[in-house]
């Protein structure tokens, strides 16, 4: 079965020039969905109401796509857990924006597609909580006991990387700074062993690795790390193909 490619993004912290730059790269590859994977930047206080969002949304009009992202520890959890959420599993934000709340699942060009957003803020003690910073921010077991309760998936999408993963960290962090970033990592690993999808997609570490999770049953899941907004190379990929040959490909953003 033929599918369009899905175009998968990184962090974007609430930056419009650029994110107009990956929906227009994108629609020149014939993507009609893009899915991103937290740090966003919706509902985000003190911003300009709805500024980034109304924007962005346009360009997605303009260019026929729809956008579908989850949360990351810099979203504002308290406005995205109030969206009511459609029977698609979507909560909808503007015409072309949507949210897929922690845990959940909607089809996205017949691919079941879960989520299980948010991440420990290594730098929470320098935020104020409800202006920069959620009490919230990380998934909880019963996040991840709803995720799994759905049944098996294809692309699992989470804003932090799970535990296994090797990442060239820029940051000299304190032992008990990882162990608390840990949590949620550890977390994910059980997710992803549970649930078992094909690719997970994870951003947060604000750089582009990859890896594999490997099973005592021979099974493996793809792990994708994306880059945050500015690299032109790593920020998104395309994905082709079906949840049993899956090909990533690295999605070049040009800059207008």
């Amino acid at each position: 079965m033929h599918r369009r490619p899905i175009a998968v993004a990184g962090d974007w912290h609430g930056n419009l020039g650029w994110a107009r730059n990956v929906v227009q790269s994108a629609a020149a590859q014939g993507v009609q969905t893009i899915l991103q994977l937290g740090d966003f930047g919706a509902l985000w206080p003190g911003r300009g109401k709805g500024r980034f969002e109304a924007r962005l949304n346009y360009y997605l009009q303009q260019a026929n796509i729809q956008l579908i992202f989850i949360g990351g520890n810099h979203d504002n959890w308290a406005d995205l857990e109030k969206l009511p959420v459609g029977k698609d599993g979507l909560a909808p934000l503007l015409s072309n924006i949507k949210y897929l709340p922690r845990p959940g699942r909607t089809i996205v060009h017949g691919l079941v597609v879960g989520a299980l957003g948010g991440a420990f803020s290594i730098d929470y003690q320098y935020r104020t909580e409800g202006r920069d910073w959620w009490a919230n921010e990380e998934p909880s077991r019963n996040d991840l006991e709803g995720l799994v309760n759905g049944g098996l998936l294809d692309l699992l999408l989470t804003h932090d990387v799970p535990s296994g993963i090797n990442l060239d960290s820029a940051f000299d962090l304190p032992e008990d700074i990882i162990a608390l970033a840990n949590r949620t990592r550890d977390l994910l690993t059980e997710a992803v062993s549970r649930t078992r999808p094909t690719i997970v997609f994870c951003g947060h570490w604000h750089q582009r690795a990859t890896g594999l999770i490997n099973f005592d049953d021979g099974g493996t899941t793809s792990v994708e790390v994306l880059d945050m907004d500015g690299a032109r190379f790593g920020n998104a990929v395309l994905v082709r193909g079906g949840p049993a040959g899956a090909d990533v490909e690295e999605l070049p953003v040009h800059h207008r």
